[in-house]
């Protein structure tokens, strides 16, 4: 039996690759802490990360089933407990050294109270299955309606029930090549009569008893017809589990979506379902975008962003020091894969185009090892993520080559930068570098948006950004001036 709670019956597409430090850098795990207290549920959500979808048709599906799942809680949370009880039934390990019939009662056990559990779910969807309007949850109530129903649930009890060979085994046999046991057929159990005989047809023939249970020939052919049925129920046992498995994973996704979307509602926060399109063209336009990771630990209101990137395939992020310009970045990042996720948005409205994988290079620390230095270790990993991306892919630099000087910087970045975007990958780069900014805004190319952080005239940051040319000046003075309440040329009090 199929779930596709996550995408349709027959889509064949793969997942993107994200960069290995994609996670991290982004700040994601702030989000896994909220969803933490169920494994299963962390899990669901951290595969969802990082295994982006690429096509726009799978992302809104899942979002319909997820709206089914904020409409329907109580339903899904009844769906996902009877698949969690299933999963977990204990099934033991059956080896070589097992009888087959102490094998055969081993396996049983679990089908039986699986096929319990089939019982149960097919329950709820028959008296709660007709609130679900998505083409998941649809499909998926009528994969249970059609090869669950009551018929064949009997049919197994009966089958299973009749496993107890109370009055015998009722097989049949012939002799193979050196007279090996052969086509052995399990045959319906013959119920005795209370009174009378028992009618029975065919030869008959009578078998020396002998005195050793595994050299008795009877034995030896009633062990291998047990070991054929054991390992028919332990296989359809590990089909049934199977099944029960995949279900609570998938709904382990949604519930995970609403349980962060239950907190992040609680801090009176934007949420919306975003828009993605197909790849190829660039486009990236939103309103009232907030990063998630600001979000789950600011005590304060976290400043929205309206960004209209539509066609544009460089964005250029300058501005003061501390002016939120990581965060900004951060926000469009794990805005992206949780849009490609199929997850919501921390934003008034958020629409994008899929990205065949997301990939960062931020700022690190120094090698401890002191084998190489701080310029080494960042070209070395901006050719790592170069021989992974793809075209269509998403580059995120936060304060790229700021470990050399500044000319050797713009050296650096310029054919880099101008590389990657004609290859097709878009790239959003924050950056204090006025030389490689300044040059590279000169040049007037069409596809590329300057944004900058936002100050008042007495310097506070607004963390706000706005379209505009990059600056000669970080602001740092301002910065100083807020620590040490004085210029930084006058002398301390």
């Amino acid at each position: 039996m199929r779930v596709n709670l996550l995408q349709p019956t027959g889509h064949a597409g793969g997942p993107a690759a994200n960069g290995d430090n994609a996670f991290d850098d982004l700040g994601l795990e702030s989000l896994c802490a909220v969803i933490a207290a169920d494994p299963v549920v962390l899990d669901a959500v951290r595969a969802a990360l990082a295994a982006p979808v690429t096509d726009p048709e799978v992302i809104r599906y899942r979002h319909a089933v997820l709206a089914d799942c904020h409409a329907h809680p109580a339903m899904v949370r009844e769906l996902y407990r009877i698949a969690c009880e299933a999963t977990a039934i204990k099934r033991w390990r059956v080896g070589p050294a097992h009888h087959a019939n102490g094998k055969l009662v081993l396996t049983l056990q679990p089908l039986t109270e699986l096929v319990g559990f089939l019982r149960q779910l097919r329950a709820a969807c028959d008296r709660d299955g007709r609130v679900f309007d998505s083409a998941g949850f649809t499909d998926l109530m009528s994969v249970v309606a059609t090869e669950l129903d009551d018929r064949y649930l009997d049919t197994i009890e009966a089958q299973l029930a009749a496993m107890d060979f109370e009055h015998g085994l009722h097989i049949s046999a012939g002799l193979g090549v050196s007279n090996k046991i052969a086509r052995i057929v399990l045959h319906e159990p013959i119920r005795r009569r209370r009174f009378g005989f028992d009618r029975r047809s065919g030869y008959t023939f009578r078998v020396i008893e002998e005195p050793q249970p595994e050299f008795d020939p009877l034995m030896q052919l009633r062990d291998r017809a047990l070991n054929v049925i054991a390992d028919v129920v332990n296989d359809a046992a590990n089909h049934v589990q199977d099944f029960f498995r995949c279900l609570r994973t998938e709904l382990a996704f949604y519930l995970g979506c609403l349980t962060l979307r239950d907190h992040l509602g609680r801090a009176g926060l934007p949420l919306c379902l975003p828009t993605p399109h197909p790849a190829g063209a660039p486009r990236l336009r939103c309103t009232g975008l907030r990063d998630i990771t600001l979000c789950l630990s600011a005590d304060q209101p976290v400043v929205g962003n309206d960004i209209d990137a539509t066609g544009r395939s460089l964005i250029v992020v300058t501005g003061a020091n501390s002016g939120g310009k990581s965060t900004l970045l951060r926000a469009i990042g794990a805005a992206q894969l949780m849009m490609q996720a199929g997850m919501f948005v921390v934003a008034d409205s958020f629409e994008a185009e899929v990205h065949d994988g997301v990939f960062t290079h931020f700022v690190a620390d120094e090698d401890r090892t002191m084998s190489h230095g701080k310029l080494v270790d960042e070209l070395a990993r901006m050719s790592k993520i170069i021989d992974r991306m793809r075209p269509d892919s998403l580059l995120l630099c936060n304060e790229s080559f700021s470990s050399t000087s500044e000319a050797d910087a713009t050296r650096i970045a310029l054919p880099l930068i101008d590389g990657l975007v004609t290859s097709g990958v878009q790239v959003v780069f924050v950056t204090h570098l006025y030389e490689f900014a300044g040059r590279r805004y000169r040049s007037a190319q069409p596809a590329d948006l300057f944004l900058r952080a936002g100050h008042d005239t007495d310097g506070t940051r607004t963390f706000r950004f706005v379209p505009a040319p990059p600056e000669p000046t970080s602001h740092a003075a301002d910065v100083f001036r807020q620590v040490f309440d004085r210029a930084p040329n006058a002398a301390p009090r």
